[in-house]
Formats: structure tokens, sequence, C-alpha cells
């Protein structure tokens, strides 16, 4: 898993990695792989990681979140919203993202449009 994360990461229109460690709590285990290579290419490429607010997955967890804060990676905080009623579900990624030591500066989707967009990897020509 860890090739698949690392080759997805060189990707140049990869500026998210999404559900980072694949887990869903109570159904399936974290995805075996060096989280620190992981991390340390996704600084590399300038991939944003995310904070996956579903209950379900909490993907990245706290410690995650604060091995990316400690590396001085970015992040994004997400719903994973697939109806209007799991918007609500924000306060645990943001909770999440806390107790991983991350502020409001650390967090892309907490910034005007326009610097959000800035703070993404660009796309190639």
């Amino acid at each position: 898993m860890t090739a698949r994360l690392l080759k997805a990461l060189e990707n140049p229109y990869v500026r998210i990695l999404g559900h980072p460690t694949g887990r869903y709590i109570l159904r399936r285990d974290p995805f075996n792989f060096d989280l620190e290579q992981v991390f340390e290419a996704a600084r590399k490429h300038g991939v944003i990681l995310e904070v996956n607010a579903s209950p379900e997955r909490l993907d990245l967890s706290d410690r995650h979140a604060r091995l990316a804060h400690d590396k001085g990676m970015k992040i994004v905080i997400s719903t994973d919203a697939h109806r209007p009623a799991h918007f609500q579900t924000m306060r645990y990624g943001v909770m999440t993202a806390r107790r991983g030591w991350s502020e409001k500066k650390d967090v892309i989707n907490t910034y005007p449009p326009e610097k959000l967009l800035e703070s993404l990897r660009p796309l190639p020509a």
C-alpha cells in the first residue's frame, strides 16, 4: 500500500489526499503502510492531507494530524457529506484537528477562496 500511495502522490493532478489511511471504524482497519514515508512524500509534492470528519472514518486520526502539524503540513477538514445532514459532522473533524494541535492557519478550508486555491499544488500546464 505504501507504493500505491507514493505513486498517487507523484501524480501532478493529486492536490489533496482523501481518506489517507482508508480506515472505516468497526468495519475496516487502516491500510498497512509506512505513514512517515507517505507523509514525507505528500509534504515534498505539496499535497494536502484530509481530516475526514465522518464519525465512521475520522481519518486522519488526531495522532496523524499531529504528525502532519509537526512536519509543517497543511490539512483540509471535510465532512464526507453524502446528504445535507452530514454537514453537521464538521465539528468532529475540527475536534480531531485540534487534538492534533492544528490551528486555523493550518487548515486550508478556513482560508478565503483565493488563498485556499493558492495553497493547492499547481496543476501542470
